[in-house]
């Protein structure tokens, strides 16, 4: 699949879908500093794509923090707009998104601690700031609740904060990342087979190391 890496991040809104890399990316590229976006769908004009840095990746505690870009269209745009009274969005302009992601044997949680919303020209046009600590208490709590309600954990898949957790995982493995993975062979039963063939594909997910001490 065509690896887009596009420039740096402030111009994600004007180069969504130019310079694509068609080769892996290295491990070592994998959380070194510099910024190396990756699309999560193949079509990067896909309404659910996201583009993800994983150049910039850092480790924060036992979490994984990345930026996560969409480009706003249709419902997306007129929710942030609806969410800020008083500030002009333009058309095609990114809601980026800085997450913290915890890659665990059941699945990633996750959780937010700043959203900007970019112009197409690069201009800032929104930020908001949210406290690290209360957010992974509220991820926390509606995990939980969900628990209650589906028989776990959603597991791993070929969204963007899998996407983040298997990055991580193949730098620690000191392996080239290449996006979507492999596709989740479990079998649709309740059984310990299933379990085991479940637990077998998350545990690809899971780095084996910190992100911190592989530069």
């Amino acid at each position: 699949m065509v690896m887009r890496c596009l420039v740096p991040i402030f111009l994600l809104a004007l180069m969504a879908g130019e310079g694509a890399c068609e080769t892996p990316v290295p491990a070592t590229a994998i959380g070194a500093g510099s910024p190396l976006v990756v699309d999560s769908q193949s079509d990067p004009k896909d309404l659910i794509n996201v583009r993800v840095d994983i150049g910039a990746l850092r480790q924060i505690g036992d979490a994984i923090e990345a930026e996560l870009t969409w480009t706003l269209r249709l419902g997306m745009l007129i929710d942030a707009r609806a969410a800020h009274p008083g500030v002009t969005i333009p058309d095609a302009s990114a809601s980026v998104d800085r997450e913290r992601i915890v890659c665990r044997p059941e699945g990633a949680l996750s959780y937010l601690v700043e959203s900007r919303i970019i112009a197409p020209d690069g201009t800032l046009v929104a930020r908001q700031g949210f406290d690290a600590d209360v957010e992974r208490k509220k991820a926390e709590e509606m995990e939980r609740r969900l628990a209650r309600l589906t028989s776990g954990a959603a597991g791993y898949g070929s969204d963007p904060r899998s996407l983040v957790c298997w990055a991580v995982a193949r730098k620690c493995e000191g392996k080239d990342f290449i996006w979507p993975p492999p596709p989740n062979q479990t079998l649709l039963e309740h059984s310990e087979r299933a379990e085991k063939m479940r637990a077998d594909y998350n545990s690809t997910f899971v780095p084996r190391c910190r992100l911190s001490d592989r530069r």
